[in-house]
């Protein structure tokens, strides 16, 4: 019997950390709630199938193009056909299993029903639900490495907890399933290397820019590029509207920048703090 349980963000279970909705990136698996989410967006699909009278082509190629079974072995009734798949999709395929079935049977359809705006539609869920994946140009793409995941694990898990924190925020922002906010994902992940540099500087409220230019004048050595690199991506948050200034509001910053903003502060995060831990032995 099926057991029916709230799974809403920032819901009482979720904010007191009793029956926790996943917000880390989910790249090696598919939790239940992304599985019945595809489910519920495939099931659109099928209803656009049978108004448009294709449905019976759709299980068609399914079954002798995608799962490669004989006539004899496919199902003969539609609700069965239906169950083999959602049955897949919910608990019996791997997460490659059901990016392999998205990809072949989404070319088909979209060419079939003349709908290309499927694909968006099941990027906008990935994004949703914390997939480390999209679709571009009909494939199933990889969007965040195993060497990136890395660092920001690195830099959540430091002892030191003001950086920790905000990295850990910023990863909040991002992938935040019900109301992401890139903007103060932004916010944060600078705000996590500005808190590395007061601990090593001794200081309280020394922005990027000023602490880089101090870290040098305390005999640090920072290449040339990656310092112009991180006090280009400072300049970039003080100018980009709001993010600095508005308490990190500014509707235009993208999931593509909010991302590449927290890897790399966290990489430098990282980076920053072996230095300054070698140069405290």
């Amino acid at each position: 019997m099926i057991t029916f349980k709230p799974k809403v963000r920032e819901s009482f279970s979720d904010r007191n950390g009793i029956s926790k909705i996943n917000t880390i990136i989910q790249k090696d698996g598919l939790d239940e709630r992304t599985r019945n989410s595809i489910v519920n967006l495939y099931d659109i699909i099928e209803d656009i199938c049978i108004s448009r009278h294709i449905m019976d082509d759709a299980y068609e190629y399914i079954f002798k193009y995608i799962f490669y079974v004989t006539s004899d072995e496919i199902p003969e009734f539609k609700s069965s056909k239906r169950r083999v798949i959602v049955d897949g999709i919910k608990k019996d395929w791997t997460y490659s299993d059901i990016f392999s079935f998205l990809e072949v049977f989404l070319n088909w359809y979209s060419h079939k029903a003349f709908d290309y705006e499927v694909y968006q539609a099941f990027n906008d869920l990935f994004e949703k639900e914390c997939v480390g994946y999209r679709f571009i140009d009909k494939k199933i793409t990889d969007i965040i490495s195993k060497e990136e995941i890395n660092e920001v694990e690195e830099a959540i898990n430091t002892k030191y907890n003001a950086c920790s924190k905000c990295i850990s925020k910023a990863l909040s922002h991002l992938y935040n399933r019900e109301n992401p906010d890139y903007s103060n994902s932004v916010k944060e992940s600078i705000s996590a290397i500005e808190a590395m540099c007061n601990i090593i500087l001794e200081s309280k409220n020394s922005t990027l820019g000023d602490a880089l230019n101090q870290l040098e004048k305390n005999g640090w050595k920072i290449h040339g590029a990656m310092k112009s690199a991180y006090s280009s991506l400072y300049g970039y948050t003080s100018d980009k509207s709001g993010i600095r200034h508005n308490n990190g509001i500014d509707e235009n910053t993208t999931f593509e920048e909010a991302k590449y903003m927290l890897v790399s502060c966290s990489a430098f995060l990282n980076y920053l703090i072996q230095i300054y831990e070698k140069s405290e032995r």
